[in-house]
């Protein structure tokens, strides 16, 4: 029903025109209908400092949290949890300072990891199997080393938190003081766009030049978010917090896109050395955001991931 609604209201707007109200009208429409898709509602909590928004999914099956990157927001999951299982409890956040969560006094990602906690605690939730991409990856981390007894796996996609051994194009653009990540008009946008995906998904007229005004709305936090992630990796100890992820004996699962510009695959062999136990799954032509660009393919080896470990639980009584 709502894409019928979604194809004759663009439609209409194609035959009479579209303003920039009518644009964003359009562009929520079909992140309700993603949402409606996923069968997931929206809620928000009280976390420490923030009201939290997230979205959920009930279930009576493994519990998930979905961890979103620098700058994306809880929707960026969307058709990655399409194909995902009925039972699977989904919890997929809004970071602070991102989507529909306000802004705070601080991003540094511990802060991230215990609002996370916070959140698991409103829900009542003992543990959870915890996924993160990008940014939300290196607090997947973070938050598996912080409380260990809360995580029953970690899944880490084209996760930040370690060195790459080769730099990626993102990191040398980034040396000579340009942040392709933070768009400021529409060609940065475009820029930024190519770089996270090498496979992106159909962005139509006329969502995209919604998308875009979002985007570059964003400049300002956008930066003060990423100079706190900086300055969390100038004070996080390197060999430390290798050695404390090196100790955690929860299962892992490293997944990525073979063509990340922004954080390298060889990434991957690092991960590898402090998580040895991990089962690794790379995607040729893909980049940054594997469960936006290939999200039926990831989202399979997600669940047989996720699967294995719940075969291996002892049995309910």
């Amino acid at each position: 029903m709502l894409r019928v609604l979604i194809s004759v209201t663009l439609l209409s707007l194609l035959l009479s025109g579209c303003s920039h109200s009518q644009q964003d009208a359009l562009l929520q429409l079909a992140i309700d209908a993603g949402r409606s898709q996923a069968d997931l509602t929206l809620h928000q909590a009280h976390t420490l400092d923030v009201d939290m928004h997230y979205l959920e999914r009930p279930g009576n099956g493994p519990v998930v949290v979905l961890v979103h990157g620098f700058s994306a927001n809880k929707d960026t999951w969307l058709r990655f949890a399409r194909y995902l299982p009925d039972d699977y409890h989904l919890i997929i956040p809004d970071l602070a300072g991102h989507g529909d969560t306000p802004a705070a006094n601080s991003y540094d990602l511990f802060m991230q990891a215990k609002r996370l906690q916070a959140l698991a605690e409103h829900l009542q939730i003992p543990a959870w199997h915890i996924a993160g991409n990008s940014m939300g990856g290196a607090i997947a981390a973070i938050y598996a080393v912080q409380y260990p007894q809360q995580v029953q796996s970690l899944t880490l996609i084209d996760a930040a938190g370690v060195e790459a051994p080769k730099q990626s194009p993102f990191f040398a653009a980034l040396e000579q003081g340009h942040n392709p990540l933070i768009a400021t008009d529409n060609d940065s946008f475009e820029q930024r766009w190519h770089m996270t995906m090498s496979q992106p998904p159909l962005l139509p007229w006329p969502l995209r030049p919604a998308l875009v005004r979002q985007t570059l709305a964003r400049e300002n936090i956008n930066r003060t978010i990423f100079a706190d992630m900086l300055a969390t990796r100038a004070t996080l100890s390197q060999q430390a917090f290798a050695q404390q992820l090196s100790q955690t004996d929860v299962p892992a699962l490293i997944m990525w896109g073979e063509e990340d510009q922004v954080l390298d695959v060889s990434s991957v062999g690092v991960f590898k050395r402090h998580l040895p136990h991990a089962q690794v799954v790379t995607y040729a032509d893909i980049g940054h955001l594997p469960m936006v660009e290939t999200p039926q393919q990831s989202a399979d080896d997600f669940i047989h991931f996720i699967e294995q470990q719940r075969a291996s639980l002892p049995a309910k009584p």
